[in-house]
Order: C-alpha cells, then structure tokens, then sequence
C-alpha cells in the first residue's frame, strides 16, 4: 500500500496547470482593464462630433456609451494600444507569476 494520498499531486503538472490557468486569468483582467480605458477614452472623443451624429441629443447621450464601449472592446481584440501587455507585466511582476511559469510551477530558492 502506498502512504501517499490520492489527493497529493503525483508529478509536478497540477502545478504547472494552476500557473497556466493564473497566466490566463492575469491576461483577460489585463485586457479588460484596457477595454475600460479604450471606452473612456473613445466616449470622449465622440462628445466632441457633436449630436447629430447620433441623431439628436437624446439618442446622442443614450447610445455614445454603448459605442464606445464596441468601439474600444474591437480595438482590444484587435491588438490595442499595447497597454493589456504593460499590465500584464506589472501583474506578473508583482505576484510573481512570470517566474512560477518558466521554472514549471517550482519556487526557485
């Protein structure tokens, strides 16, 4: 009989799993963060084409958010402004992430 518990992981692959799954996670908020920022930056550059691109001034101010947030969700997918990559260094940097995945989900002492 073995002593080792069957909830123990055998090798080090639910490890390097867990990092995989962390890295995708960190990716999709560092890329939602750049959608937010796209859409605020986009909703300002639509208040300046005026209401009658929208139709008037009530349709203007009831659809421009929805825009700009298509707008600038397109922009991401399309590779952005690069900012989804600086943030997602500087999340890596600060948990530490970007080291667990190269060293295959082992801590390097």
């Amino acid at each position: 009989m073995s002593n080792l518990s069957p909830l123990q992981p055998q090798t080090g692959q639910p490890a390097l799993s867990k990092a995989v799954t962390e890295q995708a996670k960190a990716a999709e908020t560092a890329k939602e963060f750049e959608a937010v920022f796209l859409t605020q930056f986009v909703d300002e550059m639509m208040k300046t084409t005026g209401d009658t691109a929208f139709g008037g001034k009530e349709q203007a101010e009831m659809w421009r958010s929805f825009m700009s947030e298509a707008v600038a969700k397109h922009l991401v997918d399309q590779g952005g402004l690069g900012l989804a990559g600086s943030v997602r260094q500087m999340m890596d940097a600060y948990t530490g992430a970007g080291n667990s995945l190269a060293s295959g989900g082992r801590s390097e002492k």
